[in-house]
């Protein structure tokens, strides 16, 4: 230890150290330029993807929207899906889908994942029914969507309690065993409104902000001390026409459909993505807001893509289950 330290000291130690470490780096970036091309072009038909037949599957917001989807998707691919929904009719509406199409394996849970008591109590039962979580989607969020002086105090804080509070309670039931085991997978739903500050939403982007520096503190965590097969992806869609943006009216790009979003969040979980914008090519133009003048990314959302505006024509629908 006392000759590490003064090896540190030493400040052509240092320099040695330091211009090796670029140079690893330098190597090791070209090899991962050239494997994310080729991952890239290669079609999916082509690739290995995760096999997630009997794993346990855990998808929080799971009784509609995408939240819906994703268990019917993760069933086809003979996953045990479990559902975590505050709404009851929801979940048997869920549940019975499944069984319709043949999934009789379906497990649904009413809990309040903003409520961590009763998520901790709620994870120990699914572990103690079902078995210990493979994959969780964390995916359950709210939507208020009014100027920040519209909005009441109970709804920011019902907002930040479910979109963001509730991720900390849901992995810290799940994540011990997949530490013990170095092994699973995490799948945090953002949005694009956490990379973009979006009118009248000063509580959803903010809490969706804090979702991705949540998602990709851990992940630095998690590989840091060598948990490499605990796999996270976190996911970025833009509006999802579930009815979560009721009323709004993109100018330029269309609302996602669900069913896309679902099957794209599936597919990222399978090849095991670090990072999925939905759509990928706003993960091109998000960068602008860092290089161009302030003034001109005013102007480019107000008056060419017209954000605030179709905004304002948001009618929305309450507590739903989607990014």
């Amino acid at each position: 230890m006392t000759s590490d330290l003064l090896h540190m000291e030493n400040p052509v130690y240092a320099i040695f150290v330091f211009l090796l470490d670029l140079a690893i780096f330098s190597l090791k970036s070209v090899f991962y330029i050239l494997e994310s091309l080729y991952y890239t072009l290669i079609p999916d038909r082509l690739r290995k993807l995760k096999d997630v037949s009997n794993k346990v599957v855990l998808i929080t917001g799971g009784g509609g929207g995408v939240g819906r989807l994703l268990a019917l998707n993760f069933a086809k691919l003979r996953a045990r899906v479990v559902i975590w929904d505050i709404n009851q009719e929801a979940i048997k509406t869920t549940v019975d889908l499944l069984a319709r199409n043949g999934f009789h394996n379906c497990k649904g849970y009413v809990v309040d994942i903003s409520d961590r008591d009763e998520v901790y109590q709620r994870a120990a039962q699914t572990i103690n029914d079902i078995g210990h979580v493979d994959i969780l989607v964390n995916n359950a969020g709210i939507v208020c969507c009014k100027p920040f002086w519209d909005l009441p105090d109970r709804v920011i804080q019902n907002t930040y309690n479910i979109n963001v509070i509730s991720h900390y309670w849901t992995v810290k039931a799940f994540l011990p065993h997949m530490i013990e085991n170095n092994s699973g997978h995490i799948v945090t739903v953002g949005s694009v409104t956490g990379m973009l500050g979006t009118y009248g939403c000063t509580d959803y982007s903010a809490t969706k902000y804090a979702c991705i520096g949540f998602h990709e503190s851990l992940l630095t965590e998690l590989k840091t001390h060598g948990f490499d097969n605990i796999f996270m992806t976190l996911i970025c869609p833009y509006y999802i026409n579930t009815g979560m943006f009721s009323g709004v009216k993109p100018r330029m790009i269309p609302m996602l459909e669900p069913q896309y979003v679902a099957d794209q969040i599936v597919a990222a979980t399978r090849k095991n993505e670090v990072w999925c914008v939905l759509p990928n090519s706003i993960r091109t133009f998000t960068p602008l807001k860092c290089l161009l003048p302030a003034k001109m990314c005013w102007e480019l959302m107000s008056r060419v893509v017209r954000g605030p505006e179709s905004m304002m024509m948001f009618k929305g629908r309450g507590r739903v289950a989607a990014g």
